[in-house]
């Protein structure tokens, strides 16, 4: 079309829609207005043409308007009406809508002209003027109308024809001004991505079930899904077209958070293309790799946790790691090293993506040798969670199930070279899980690297834990139909074969038990020493060699003597037993037997040796509390001892202060056990009862006493001996010794103590020394807040929520005042700050402890005022 022509056409449009709109704005007749809008329908391409029209009798209006000179050039008019006046059209329709207007036309002429006008027509415009109008209407009946509108048209999948429009490439339509088309996508965008929120805030209390995220966003991933078959079938016939707006959009509701509504809805349908049609590999490719790069991480994390499995990821993502360094970053630093999750999947599909091919082998090798790198590195063990370690942990022995055997001789030496100073470091560490975890990395790295040669061999304790790390060795196996179905709920699958039906589990059991009882009753099987009755054997001891000893001197002789084990295991079995029967005796001996007990090694294999020798000293410390607490604390510090022997003096001395503030269980028996069962009973009852019980059912009681007798009152035995406990364990903490170092490489003995000093505090409640050693303990761990190894950091706020509980609230608010101020900002940096989950935990709860303490104290105050 000539230039001239065009501009003719526009200048005629313009007259003629000048006369429509001024007609549709200040016509009152319904007749009038019906052919008007009859028009429109027509101008926008609605369910009606030129011929529908004429049979509606409205060929005198359009003769009125001028419109039988448009049918040269129908084509042209209709797509200068659409992309120039359809939007105002229907906002002034919008504005026009009343009560009164309404309630004059029929129903059906109510869903043909009005909601047929906005149902049927361009479904760009009608969309954005909907949305924009629901936001600026008012409470009333526009809006409810306007919101039905809406709703039809969501629910229409006419957002699928606008996402179909975007991907259409029209030669024949003149270009468009980039400036103002990507103005108006992002109009488009905004609009989609901001509706549930936009009907959220307007609507409240009466919105929709269909702007629900949890609704909407299915409902735009089946749109998605029209659009991609459409464009499938597009690039089938040789079609060209675009995805840029379908790329932009999904990025941005990825980005807005509705990136795993999103997959689930789109997932299984593509899973099932991309297996046999590589046109939507290349689809499912472009998507990706066309999002913006701000919006590539919200999208691919999702796919990630939801693929089923690592060889179907780069069928998804193709070799886009290798081109593109942002896909790059995020998939080999971002999600392995700075991130974490529980999801093992996630872990396994990135580091399988990248070994699966020979084009990114490379990159693999590269990220094993990193995760390696920051497994070993002590400042990453001590600065990261426990959390994010072992996250690390299950990337590296993933990495090692996909090692292969020409890959080993390459990384041999190097890999040898990063895990011995890994290995130091983890064993070095005072948390138990991580010096675990490393044992087992290091076992299944130097196995993996060298099967023939010498291995390493650790000795800790099998768990669940350790058990899910071996099960990431076996690499996962192509899941078939039946468990992609169970994983994707209601996937399609092509070829379904019959299944038999599964028997009821009642029916194997009842089956099983027909069997066993029908085998039981053969005469065969019966024999005739089954019905004697065995004898009873459960108060038998066994026999041994060396008699019991009866005296504690001969029980200590007897673990001296190191070359009977008979005679050892013997009196080692009695010592608890003849410690805590003879208190005097005890307290004559109690350093020299603390002596022993904590010298004595496992020479023999005695059978749960730690936990007798254990008992033993707890009881010697209960029994004689001052000499046994002199002598452990002043030997704590002695070069003598090694880090076994000084972690097992700070555990005797917190049990013993936990057993000594408790009240003895001598004492609960004793007021617990009624008169009857201490009394010889008689076999003749006496008269006495006889009358008593006659008396007392004849009497009538209006009140009766407590049913339980009072709590037995008795004295705190650690009262008097809490500072042997306390303060000699302070004296010389920061001494460096050849055998002991607490302030360098000791950590674990340091954590220990000030745990066990938080342990003893707490064991000193309601005595008299409790404010003091309250005040001492929190100078001590003043200067082990900001440690960097996260285990000292919990020990110190265990230590800190035990003063807490211990110290009464009117000293902490009058002695202590500047010191808790700056404690609880100190608590509130570590919640906001520390990298460390465990301590965060313990900080919380700090502070939930002083938070109590001071609305109890406050409470008091205002009921006593």
């Amino acid at each position: 079309m000539s230039y001239f022509s065009k501009s003719m056409c526009e200048t005629e449009m313009r007259r003629f829609m000048r006369e429509v709109i001024n007609d549709l704005t200040t016509c009152n007749d319904q007749k009038k207005l019906v052919n008007i809008l009859s028009i429109i329908r027509f101008l926008a391409n609605a369910n009606s043409d030129k011929n529908d029209i004429t049979k509606n009798d409205d060929i005198a209006t359009i003769s009125c308007y001028g419109l039988q000179k448009f049918q040269e050039q129908e084509h042209v008019y209709k797509h200068l009406f659409c992309k120039l006046y359809y939007s105002q059209i229907l906002t002034i329709v919008l504005n026009k809508l009343s009560v009164e207007l309404i309630s004059e036309f029929p129903k059906n002429k109510i869903r043909t002209h009005i909601d047929g006008l906005f149902l049927h027509g361009p479904a760009t415009h009608t969309f954005l003027v909907l949305t924009r109008s629901i936001t600026n209407v008012s409470q009333g009946f526009k809006l409810h109308k306007c919101v039905s509108l809406l709703e039809d048209f969501l629910c229409s999948h006419r957002l699928a024809n606008i996402l179909k429009s975007t991907c259409s490439i029209d030669v024949c339509d003149p270009a468009d001004d980039s400036n103002s088309s990507r103005l108006h996508w992002d109009q488009l965008i905004m609009a989609i991505v901001s509706l549930p929120d936009n009907m959220a805030n307007k609507l409240q209390e009466q919105n929709s079930e269909v702007f629900l995220p949890a609704n909407y966003i299915p409902l735009i991933g089946r749109d998605f899904m029209q659009t991609l078959q459409y464009v499938h079938g597009m690039i089938s016939n040789n079609t060209d077209c675009s995805l840029e707006f379908i790329c932009r959009l999904f990025g941005k509701l990825c980005i807005t958070g509705y990136g795993d509504i999103l997959w689930d809805t789109i997932l299984p349908g593509l899973y099932q293309h991309v297996q046999t049609d590589y046109i939507w590999c290349r689809i499912c490719m472009r998507i990706l790799t066309g999002l913006p790069d701000r919006c590539l991480e919200s999208a691919i994390l999702p796919l990630l946790n939801k693929i089923p499995w690592y060889g179907t990821v780069g069928k998804f993502v193709g070799d886009c790691v290798v081109d593109n360094p942002r896909v790059q970053y995020i998939l080999c630093t971002k999600l392995l090293l700075h991130r974490f999750s529980e999801q093992v999947l996630l872990l396994q599909n990135v580091i399988g993506y990248l070994a699966s091919s020979h084009t990114r082998r490379q990159l693999y090798l590269q990220v094993m040798k990193n995760l390696l790198q920051v497994w070993g590195d002590v400042s990453a063990v001590k600065h990261t969670s426990y959390e994010q370690h072992l996250y690390i942990c299950r990337a590296l022995i993933i990495c090692i199930s996909h090692l292969k055997n020409e890959d080993k001789q390459e990384i041999k030496g190097e890999f040898h070279r990063l895990l011995m100073p890994g290995i130091q470091c983890h064993i070095a560490c005072a948390d138990v899980k991580i010096r675990k975890q490393g044992m087992v990395v290091a076992e299944i790295i130097t196995k993996a690297l060298d099967a023939t040669g010498p291995q390493l061999k650790f000795e800790y304790e099998h768990d669940a834990e350790v058990d899910a790390l071996f099960s990431l060795l076996v690499v996962p196996k192509e899941p078939s139909g039946e468990e992609i179905e169970k994983r994707f709920g209601s996937l399609l699958i092509e070829s379904e074969t019959t299944r038999e039906p599964l028997k009821p589990a009642t029916e194997e059991i009842n089956k099983k038990d027909s069997n066993k009882t029908s085998t039981a009753e053969t005469p065969s099987d019966l024999d005739s020493d089954d019905d004697m009755e065995p004898f009873d054997m459960s108060h038998d001891l066994p026999v041994t060699k060396s008699k019991t000893p009866k005296y504690i001197r001969d029980c200590m002789e007897g673990l001296i003597c190191s070359d009977d084990p008979d005679r050892v295991e013997a009196c080692l079995k009695a010592s608890e037993h003849l410690i805590r029967a003879n208190r005097d005796a005890v307290r004559e001996i109690a350093a020299e037997l603390c002596k022993v007990l904590l010298h004595l090694s496992d020479n023999f294999a005695i059978t749960n040796f730690l936990l007798l020798r254990f008992a033993a000293l707890v009881a010697v410390t209960v029994q004689s509390p001052e000499e046994s607490a002199v002598f452990l604390t002043n030997e704590f510090y002695e070069r003598n001892y090694n880090l076994r022997q000084r972690m097992d003096i700070l555990e005797v001395l917190a049990a013993a202060a936990q057993e000594l503030s408790s009240p003895e269980k001598s004492d609960k028996v004793k007021a617990s056990k009624p008169v009857e069962e201490i009394a010889p009973k008689c076999e003749v009852s006496n008269w006495r009862e006889i009358v008593e019980k006659r008396i007392e059912s004849k009497t009538r009681r209006f009140a009766k006493g407590p049913r339980q007798p009072p709590p037995h009152e008795s004295a705190n035995r650690f009262s008097c001996v809490a500072g042997y406990f306390f303060y000699p364990l302070m004296k010389h903490f920061d001494r460096k010794e050849s055998t002991l170092d607490l302030l360098g490489e000791d950590l674990l003995i340091l954590g220990r103590l000030v745990f066990t000093l938080g342990i003893i505090l707490y064991a000193a409640l309601h005595t008299p020394n409790c404010q003091r050693m309250g005040t001492t303990l929190l100078e001590f761990t003043w200067s082990l807040r900001f440690h960097t190894d996260p285990y000292i950091r919990q020990s110190v706020l265990f230590a800190t929520s035990m003063i807490f509980l211990v110290v009464p609230c009117h000293f902490l608010l009058s002695d202590l005042q500047s010191e808790v101020t700056e404690t609880k900002s100190w608590l509130q940096d570590v919640v906001e700050k520390d990298s460390n989950t465990e301590c965060k935990k313990l900080a919380i709860q700090a502070l939930v402890l002083l938070e109590n303490s001071l609305k109890n104290e406050f409470d008091k105050g205002v009921s006593v005022t």
